[in-house]
């Protein structure tokens, strides 16, 4: 059955608006008869990947650094083709490879004992940043910049590459976009719609499994990232691809908190969507999350504190405590992370054979600096960047496995930890403490449960009050 198209997108198959509108809007019809939508829909946010221009196929480092955007995004360049003017649109990008002015800054992901990344490479990376800016994307390079860079809001359309970001936006925002393609999504930003498929279908969206989270975590859950990443793993290794309706979640849970807790979606799930029961917009209950009445027989999946400090043990592939990276920010950190961090490390001095990476976005970076959390890192020798991801470099450069990275980020243990090296996941304590001594020391778990809750004990008035506001996140 061919898709139905309003007049304006016909207009752009037709070519009357242009050849680059043209080409991408064929691309996206056969994209959209291939997943069998019916029509198109207008989408607000497109969340892309930096890319590289003009890297030599003869280079050596091409098959490692050239990915294939840049190859979406020539046809476009080379007609003199933007974006959409559609003013109702944002379309941003996300991290890349290097900070466009640290190149020469050592110790960096792109420059240290195990990896210098080649001028060719570095100026082909600029020169993409360039041309990206210079053909209307929000030059972001960041994996969340839902958080202070670009907000689709609740019941918009989205086409993101990102997966933990697309998470957010489902379970958080209430945005509906799937885990978009590096194809498709160039091709929403040149036409302002994508197809009408997966996720974007409200009958693809129902909870087909549910958590119960035992009161235990409801009562113990930390602050700490870590905590909530775990969690996410716990959640996510049991899903076996169905969208999970969780019940009995703690009060409280900070943007940060929600960061960390959606981006196992990225690694361990199929459809970036968690339904928070008392939290993710439409899902006040566990009808609204099915869509109708449970139905009957669905399984219903018991958690407790114990799998989520399994989690601990789980996300490590070291058989050493000895470490060499500590790394935090995947996703990227929020400034109230970067300052959590700064705050934990103040005083203190990294060992001189680890390198400590506090990898934000841009906004938080320079929020860093200028309220001093970014001496406070760099004096005691850790190193602070924006505008890339240390993984994309780990993706494409084989810097060998005798090294150990000690994360707090499931997800970077799951997408990066089987290039070669060895992992630790740890706490917030845990991996200041393993960056200044260079060992990883265990002892987030060792109090007995009833010392590890905050001090935080809320209300009822307090978690009236929290209630009351989620629909604004």
């Amino acid at each position: 059955m061919a898709m139905k198209l309003t007049t304006y997108e016909q207009e752009m198959l037709d070519g009357v608006h242009g050849e680059a509108k043209k080409i991408a809007m064929e691309g996206l019809m056969a994209f959209g008869e291939a997943v069998d939508a019916e029509e198109m829909v207008k989408v607000s946010f497109v969340h892309y990947i930096g890319c590289q221009k003009g890297l030599s196929k003869d280079s050596p480092e091409y098959q490692q650094f050239e990915w294939g955007q840049g190859l979406i995004l020539e046809k476009f360049w080379d007609l003199g083709a933007n974006i959409t003017t559609d003013p109702n649109l944002e379309a941003c990008v996300d991290p890349f490879i290097v900070q466009m002015d640290a190149y020469e800054k050592e110790g960096m992901p792109w420059n240290n004992k195990y990896f210098k990344m080649s001028k060719t490479v570095y100026e082909a990376a600029k020169e993409g940043y360039n041309q990206l800016q210079a053909t209307g994307w929000l030059p972001t390079y960041s994996c969340t910049p839902h958080f202070n860079s670009a907000f689709p809001i609740h019941g918009e359309y989205a086409a993101c590459c990102e997966s933990s970001a697309a998470c957010y936006l489902n379970s958080i925002l209430g945005v509906k976009t799937n885990r978009e393609s590096a194809v498709a999504a160039p091709y929403a930003a040149i036409t302002g719609c994508i197809p009408k498929y997966g996720m974007l279908l409200d009958e693809n969206r129902r909870a087909s499994v549910i958590y119960e989270l035992d009161d235990d975590i409801k009562n113990n859950l930390l602050d700490d990232p870590a905590d909530w990443a775990a969690l996410g793993g716990a959640i996510a290794k049991r899903a076996n691809n169905r969208i999970p309706a969780i019940l009995n979640m703690p009060p409280r849970m900070r943007s940060s908190a929600a960061k960390a807790l959606l981006a196992c979606a990225s690694p361990g799930m199929n459809d970036p969507l968690l339904h928070l029961i008392g939290i993710t917009p439409g899902s006040a209950t566990l009808e609204d999350a099915f869509g109708g009445e449970v139905p009957a027989g669905v399984e219903r999946i018991h958690l407790s504190l114990a799998d989520v400090k399994a989690m601990y043990a789980e996300l490590r592939t070291a058989k050493t405590d000895k470490v060499d990276i500590v790394h935090f920010g995947c996703p990227l950190l929020i400034y109230e992370e970067v300052h959590q961090i700064a705050q934990a490390l103040k005083g203190k001095k990294v060992n001189k054979d680890v390198m400590l990476w506090v990898q934000t976005d841009t906004p938080s970076y320079y929020m860093a600096q200028h309220y001093g959390d970014a001496q406070i890192i760099e004096e005691a020798g850790g190193k602070i960047y924006h505008q890339t991801c240390w993984g994309m470099n780990a993706l494409s450069v084989d810097w060998g496995s005798d090294f150990t990275v000690a994360t707090n980020s499931f997800k970077q243990f799951k997408i990066f930890g089987g290039l070669g090296h060895k992992v630790i996941f740890g706490s917030l304590d845990e991996l200041i403490n393993a960056a200044v001594t260079g060992v990883y020391d265990s002892t987030r778990w060792d109090e007995p449960l009833e010392n590890l809750a905050q001090s935080y004990n809320p209300s009822i008035e307090d978690i009236e009050e929290f209630k009351g506001t989620v629909d604004v996140f």
